[in-house]
């Protein structure tokens, strides 16, 4: 996770709300794919839990640093 994703990634975790906005679901699949070295894939919206497991995943790399 570089210095930029760093600190996007701490202000995101500072909202508490029930949805995502669209930048937001953007740089979550983007972060995601720089973080875990594969293509940009941007899941369906209809599969909230497919992107729950990218934040899950991008908040454990957050937390390691």
């Amino acid at each position: 996770m570089n210095t930029d994703d760093f600190l996007w990634w701490a202000k995101f975790r500072e909202v508490k709300r029930p949805y995502l906005e669209n930048d937001e679901y953007r740089m979550i699949a983007e972060i995601h794919a720089r973080v875990k070295g594969h293509p940009v894939d941007y899941p369906c919206k209809c599969n909230p839990k497919r992107i729950q497991n990218m934040i899950d995943d991008l908040n454990l790399e957050y937390d390691k640093l």
